[in-house]
Order: structure tokens, then C-alpha cells, then sequence
């Protein structure tokens, strides 16, 4: 199993940035990766939410199912998110500053099947998981500054 924590500052009120990062049909809009989601039911986000998310990692086109185990707009909300070789936990905590946002985001990944054996070398590339979800912030970062 692997772990990871990303802390962002973004200036936007914690409603703004935990609309954004909740409703994951707005992806597309921000996220370049991100190809197409589904959600059921529609939004807005609650528990038992799930639905599906398709992105590009390099030329590869994964697709994930998730469901939504807690949400609590605008402090926080968590996803389980699935497919057949991974199960990955999300958090997403939403803290109010004099300058906007601190998005404390932490997620666990859990391999499965024949790539659990793989592990000991994902666990090589933890700063790189860290580096990919820091980078995604910032997209969004730069989306609401543009906004």
C-alpha cells in the first residue's frame, strides 16, 4: 500500500474550490487528462454517489468506477476509486485561510490482482504520484485564477 499527502493554497473560497473538486462532470473543463465522467445520481455530489471517470495517462486510456464515501460541502469529501488492478482512497479536506483555501488531499493506493506483486516498485514512485497530484492542484489553481 502506498500513501501520500498534497497540501495546496488556492484563492477561492472553500465553497468555490470544493464545487469544483466535487463535481467531477466540471473535470474535462480543468483537468486536460480527463476525458469523460458519468455520475449517478447527478450532481450534485452526496454519499453513494459513484459513477465512472475515463482520462489519459500518457497514451493510455484508463477508466475508473468510484463511489463517494463521505461529503460534507464545504469541509470535506472522500472517493473510493476502482478498477480491476487498483483500489485508490481519496480525501479531500477543505480549510479556510485569510487567502482563500488550503486543499489537504491524502489517498492511499492499493494494488490488486498481479500487480500487487509489483508493489515494492510503485512504492519507488511515490514522489512521482505526489509530483502528478501537486500538478493537477495547480491546474486548478490556474483555472479558478483565470475564471
Amino acid at each position: 500500500m502506498i500513501r501520500g499527502q498534497v497540501e495546496i493554497e488556492i484563492e477561492a473560497k472553500p465553497e468555490i474550490v470544493f464545487d469544483l473538486l466535487s463535481d467531477f462532470t466540471k473535470y474535462p473543463t480543468w483537468n486536460p487528462k480527463v476525458t469523460e465522467v458519468s455520475l449517478i445520481p447527478e450532481e450534485p455530489i452526496k454519499k453513494g454517489s459513484n459513477g465512472k471517470i475515463t482520462f489519459k495517462a500518457g497514451r493510455r486510456i484508463m477508466e475508473y468506477e468510484f463511489i463517494c464515501h463521505e461529503c460534507d460541502r464545504p469541509k470535506a469529501f472522500s472517493v473510493e476509486v476502482t478498477r480491476s488492478d487498483e483500489i485508490s482512497k481519496m480525501s479531500y479536506e477543505f480549510v479556510p485561510t485569510e487567502k482563500g483555501t488550503i486543499i489537504n488531499f491524502r489517498f492511499e493506493y492499493q494494488p490488486k490482482g498481479f500487480v500487487r506483486f509489483l508493489e515494492p516498485f510503485f512504492k519507488l514512485f511515490k514522489w512521482l504520484i505526489i509530483k502528478q497530484e501537486r500538478k493537477e492542484f495547480e491546474t486548478l489553481r490556474d483555472y479558478i485564477s483565470k475564471s
